[in-house]
């Protein structure tokens, strides 16, 4: 367990990265913002979309050997102190969708491992497994931000040494995967007999959820340098999100088996989305950040439950193909969406284009609702049913 979630970590640290150095890159490769927002848009199609074809290979084996080379593509991005400030800009796309694509392959690969681990229940391991990623993204801006604020771009050569590490920890941990089935239709457990969504309704609020999430990762660093902070402030600032979003996933993995998991996703989300909004309005206010981390806590932190409840969700296909989809699916095609976000902010503002991510967490909670509402008249209509095939329904008839 501790060898994946860890190497999670450094794969999504790996990602969260260059949101933290942003203004740096673009004023070193000479670009603006719209460039900018292209070049992380490609990461991100690649940390997401590229998850959907990765969980196709290698389903029948249990060898790790995807999640080393994963780490492996993405440290591709600790060499670019070594590139020329002329270097075009779809080179630096190409890169960044090479260090996206893998992190990509360790998301499906490190997901079955966590289901191989038969002492700990899915709830727990799933969420633990989440918050590992969950940390190394909101730890990647704040680490880059300092590394490259202190020595330059070069500065991220500091971290070659944790990646080597890892690949070693993995490879005398003896990991290995959970082999790819098909979901059961009887498969039950005290985690989905009480949720009312089917995993069609869990991919839409997980996209919703996850577009709210990549937009703060992505731009709140360089909307508070526009503001005049400093870089260090605007990585700091995302951490206090990403730790406030593991805090949650944390306390929900062992929280869940005692309330029903669709509560958590409600309530999160409920006073999530207030709490989102009043923060990008008090932005200027240095105390501000202890809002942004209320905000990771609330909005953010269910996702993870999202994930662990997909895994036995009516409606869905097989095991690798419901990681990819819950999670490189959703987050991907976030991505795309992100890219129109970004040109609207390189437009009109950044300030304006953060709104868009209370507004997708609302998305979030209006889906989670709806489904919810559902549920309940479906369950009322088959108790009335039930009620009927037993006798206990059918009208008395009238005395003459």
């Amino acid at each position: 367990m501790t060898a994946l979630a860890s190497a999670h970590f450094m794969a999504d640290m790996m990602g969260g990265l260059l949101p933290g150095f942003l203004p740096v890159a673009l004023k070193y490769f000479h670009l603006d913002l719209g460039m900018g927002v292209f070049i992380l848009t490609s990461m991100s199609i690649g940390c997401n979309m590229m998850q959907i074809p990765v969980a196709l290979l290698d389903r029948s084996t249990r060898n790790p050997r995807l999640i080393s080379i994963g780490l492996l593509m993405a440290g591709l991005i600790l060499l670019l102190g070594t590139l020329p400030s002329s270097t075009p800009v779809p080179i630096l796309c190409l890169i960044m969708l090479t260090v996206g694509a893998g992190v990509a392959i360790v998301h499906p690969a490190g997901l079955r491992g966590v289901q191989n681990i038969g002492r700990i229940a899915p709830t727990v391991s799933t969420p633990t497994f989440m918050t590992g990623g969950f940390l190394g993204s909101c730890i990647g801006p704040w680490l880059s931000a300092t590394l490259v604020g202190g020595y330059g771009l070069k500065g991220l050569f500091w971290l070659i040494p944790l990646i080597v590490f890892l690949l070693i920890a993995l490879r005398v941990s003896h990991v290995r995967l959970a082999l790819d089935h098909p979901a059961s239709k009887d498969a039950k457990s005290a985690e989905d007999l009480s949720a009312p969504w089917s995993f069609r309704s869990l991919l839409v609020i997980a996209f919703f959820m996850n577009t709210g999430t990549v937009t703060i990762q992505m731009l709140l660093s360089t909307v508070l340098n526009e503001l005049n902070f400093p870089l260090s402030f605007g990585g700091f600032s995302a951490m206090m999100f990403g730790i406030g979003s593991a805090s949650g996933s944390i306390a929900i993995g062992f929280l869940v088996k005692k309330y029903k998991p669709q509560w958590f996703i409600f309530t999160g989300l409920f006073l999530g989305v207030p709490a989102v909004a009043i923060y990008f309005l008090t932005l200027k206010n240095v105390a501000a950040c202890l809002l942004i981390l209320l905000s990771g806590l609330l909005a953010s932190s269910g996702y993870p439950l999202l994930v662990a409840l997909s895994r036995n969700a009516p409606n869905g296909p097989g095991l690798s193909s419901r990681m990819a989809l819950i999670v490189g699916g959703t987050w991907g095609f976030a991505g795309v969406f992100f890219l129109g976000i970004g040109q609207f902010g390189a437009r009109f503002g950044v300030g304006y284009a953060m709104h868009a991510s209370w507004i997708f967490y609302l998305l979030a909670l209006i889906t989670a609702v709806m489904t919810l509402r559902r549920h309940k008249e479906e369950k009322r209509a088959d108790m009335d049913q039930e009620a009927g095939g037993n006798g206990k329904g059918r009208p008395v008839p009238c005395k003459q």
